[in-house]
């Protein structure tokens, strides 16, 4: 098929429209993943759904010619094993935040991800210090987060302890998976495959860990009661819950294409407000929707939360070309190391926001959630 030239009407209407279908994915992923653990409330169950619609969906795209995508090989998958062990984990544990706050929290925790990557970059790889630019934005995001913690009138121990958990593993999920990940020559959506596929097999060894492979039996009809939570409540789960989760599923797809197919399409500029716009959607559509959300004012923490988040993109990326442009110099002049040339402050493409299919929109590349297409960090 030839594709339409840029700026023809068919270009134009093309990007409208990879705009128009990732901001409907973006801002309303979150609130949907909510709503299909509310319904189906075992964590494990709906991600497997998720890895296995999008596998499927990147596996027969690629038979039919339409994406660019390896087949699976068993040298690879021993490799890529490891860092997908994490990928789960995080995914998991996002479920599990879902499951028992709400959204608000987790774009609240989510947010300080570039507070604990920056500094491990710093302390662990060696990268420079932040500038103070950066540092200031980083202490907004945090500052942003506490005043959020403490006039959340919905606080959960529990939920709060798994936002903890999250917050760690996908520390270490964002900073492994880019070394592993550049050792590794698959193309965008052959990480995605990869990814997916492994996470789904994955699915059967975490159900068992945490019991809720006794609730798939349940749902199948191979034992003799209804599947429970855990504190022993009966779930009725009928079939009005596929609703959720079939839409859940279908929008991590979506996401993943559109907005790959966006982010490729209009500049970073125009794709980081895009962002920030279905962020702020995220929250306003979850305060109207239903009850499940924060007190009025706590909304404005996580507003706080995001206004930093940008504020800290825009700092952290002038900070990579200074680091560029500084390494550049010292090699010309023989007297330092060209790491910085291809290097720079870890997150300095990718808002500290972001999420993915299970958690919300996204602006990384592909190949790091479950239909990570758009999202690259869970």
């Amino acid at each position: 098929m030839e594709k339409a030239k840029p700026g023809s009407p068919a270009s134009a209407r093309r990007v409208l429209g990879l705009v128009i279908m990732y901001a409907v994915c973006s801002s309303s992923l979150s609130i949907v993943n909510k709503w299909a653990i509310m319904a189906v409330p075992f964590p494990s169950i709906v991600t497997a759904c998720q890895f296995f619609t999008t596998a499927f969906s990147v596996f027969a795209l690629g038979k039919v010619g339409a994406l660019e995508v390896e087949p699976l090989q068993r040298d690879k998958l021993v490799r890529m094993a490891p860092i997908n062990v994490v990928f789960y984990l995080a995914i998991f544990t996002n479920g599990k935040v879902l499951q028992y706050s709400n959204v608000e929290t987790f774009i609240a925790f989510r947010s300080l991800t570039p507070l604990l990557v920056s500094g491990l970059d710093t302390v662990v790889r060696g990268e420079p210090v932040p500038s103070w630019r950066t540092m200031l934005a980083l202490c907004a995001i945090a500052a942003g987060a506490g005043s959020y913690a403490f006039d959340d009138a919905n606080f959960s121990a529990r939920g709060y302890a798994w936002a903890c958990v999250y917050l760690v593993i996908i520390v270490t999920e964002m900073v492994y998976a880019k070394h592993i990940t550049a050792t590794i020559n698959l193309s965008t959506w052959g990480l995605v495959l990869y990814q997916n596929t492994i996470a789904l097999v994955l699915f059967p060894i975490a159900s068992a860990l945490t019991g809720e492979i006794r609730d798939v039996f349940a749902l199948l009809g191979l034992t003799g009661g209804p599947p429970t939570t855990r504190d022993g409540r009966p779930v009725d789960v009928d079939a009005f819950a596929l609703v959720p989760l079939l839409t859940s599923c279908l929008l991590g797809v979506g996401i993943s294409f559109a907005g790959w197919g966006a982010r490729s399409s209009i500049s970073a500029t125009q794709f980081t407000v895009l962002g920030v716009a279905c962020k702020l959607a995220t929250v306003a559509i979850n305060l109207v929707v239903w009850h499940h959300h924060a007190p009025l004012h706590a909304q404005i923490s996580i507003v706080m939360c995001i206004v930093a988040s940008v504020l800290y993109q825009q700092s952290a990326k002038r900070d990579k070309e200074l680091h560029k442009l500084a390494a550049k110099e010292r090699f010309k002049s023989g007297g330092g190391s060209s790491k910085l040339l291809d290097d720079g402050p870890a997150g300095a493409g990718s808002s500290p926001v972001d999420g993915a299919p299970l958690l919300g929109g996204g602006a990384s590349p592909p190949g790091a959630l479950p239909g990570a297409g758009a999202n690259g960090t869970p």
